[in-house]
């Protein structure tokens, strides 16, 4: 069957499919650790699920403006503005799925001439929907030396290849790297020299553990979009719910993209989410302490073995695995790792980054720990393996 250059170019999030593998060996009985994907176990906020229960039984279900909800809007408009210092507007938010998001803005703003740089690893949808949008990509390897965080050298590199985008996500997935504020305001003053977007990810600014994070939600600059989700900070990955915050002409075009791609999103979902804005703060605190010191615990399972190396996260709930000394393809450890041990990771490749898998660590906290402990005992066998080959 013949599709077109985009279908061809359709590459989604091997996290998902590992998920699929992952549950036809559950059909068949047979218990899996899920590492696979950014799915938060923890309880979401009773006042979320309670105002989206509420909403359901007084039957609001009908069509929300495909902007969102104004009264989300403007809790959102106030949250910013209160975290960043200057008044951020109604007119300046916008709420779409976070994923979602990353395609409607490389959609309105890039010709397919034209070239987005990020910094790698980075998060698999980036990679995609250039893939698919038929953009350039230009890949910024970061080293694992200094923690996979930017420096000055990789910025100019980002910048040297004159792309329309740079995406930036601190408070990095899968890396865990919070960026230092003086190098933020750098790429940011580079971008503003050459009228260059900038795209700021910072889904996971609430759950930094001891780093102070700082935004870019503070600067005022017509190319810069700020986005983030809400699946992480309430642990509600299935409400399909997050936003950006951008100058007004942005804002309009991304809900006419709403509307002609999904028209909105669910009004008791936006309700419920509208409950919980108020709560950020305080709920994330308790999160961001439990996956602290998870992280911590975690890290010490996977150094008990001399084959894994692991940089420690400064935020969010995954851990990055070094598995080169292995000297096996990350994708074939993956599979052998859930075929001989029932456990699901994503290879590092999926983040342009081969030669590393990926751990999600915000399951139920037993099966993370257990999970983990099969990655050490495959790292042993294969090791064992090489040795006996000798």
């Amino acid at each position: 069957m013949k599709f077109s250059r985009r279908g061809e170019a359709l590459i989604g999030q091997e996290m998902f499919s590992l998920q699929d593998q992952a549950r036809n060996i559950e059909r068949d009985g047979k218990p899996v650790y899920h590492l696979e994907l950014g799915e938060p176990k923890r309880y979401p906020p009773g006042r979320v699920i309670n105002r989206t229960i509420i909403s359901l039984l007084n039957s609001e279900v009908g069509y929300a403006p495909p902007s969102g909800l104004l009264s989300l809007r403007e809790k959102l408009a106030g949250y910013c503005s209160e975290n960043c210092q200057r008044h951020i507007k109604t007119e300046n938010v916008v709420i779409s799925p976070a994923n979602m998001l990353i395609y409607q803005i490389l959609d309105i703003i890039c010709e397919a001439t034209e070239t987005v740089a990020l910094f790698t690893p980075a998060f698999p949808t980036y990679i995609a929907v250039c893939g698919y949008v038929g953009i350039t990509m230009h890949q910024v390897p970061l080293s694992m030396n200094n923690g996979f965080q930017i420096t000055k050298k990789t910025i100019d590199k980002a910048f040297s290849a004159n792309p329309k985008v740079v995406f930036v996500n601190s408070g990095n997935n899968p890396t865990g790297a919070v960026y230092d504020e003086g190098l933020l305001k750098y790429l940011l003053e580079q971008a503003v020299k050459r009228d260059c977007w900038v795209v700021s990810d910072e889904t996971y600014s609430k759950l930094s553990y001891n780093k102070t994070y700082f935004s870019l939600l503070g600067f005022e600059y017509e190319k810069l979009v700020i986005i983030s989700s809400f699946s992480k900070i309430f642990c509600v990955p299935g409400y399909r719910i997050g936003y950006a915050v951008a100058d007004p002409r942005v804002v309009e075009k991304i809900a006419l993209s709403s509307s002609t791609l999904y028209s909105c999103l669910p009004v008791f979902v936006q309700e419920g989410i509208t409950e919980g804005v108020p709560i950020i703060d305080s709920f994330t605190d308790s999160r961001k302490k439990y996956y602290r010191a998870l992280s911590d615990e975690c890290l010490k399972i996977i150094t008990r073995s001399d084959y894994l190396a692991c940089v420690k996260p400064e935020a969010g709930f995954y851990l990055l695995i070094d598995i080169r000394k292995l000297k096996i393809d990350d994708r074939v450890f993956c599979s052998r790792l859930l075929d001989e041990f029932a456990t699901a990771v994503t290879p590092g490749a999926s983040f342009g980054r081969a030669g590393f898998v990926r751990a999600s660590i915000c399951g139920e906290t037993n099966d993370v720990k257990k999970g983990l402990r099969q990655v050490v005992l495959l790292a042993k066998s294969l090791q064992r393996q090489r040795l006996n080959r000798r």
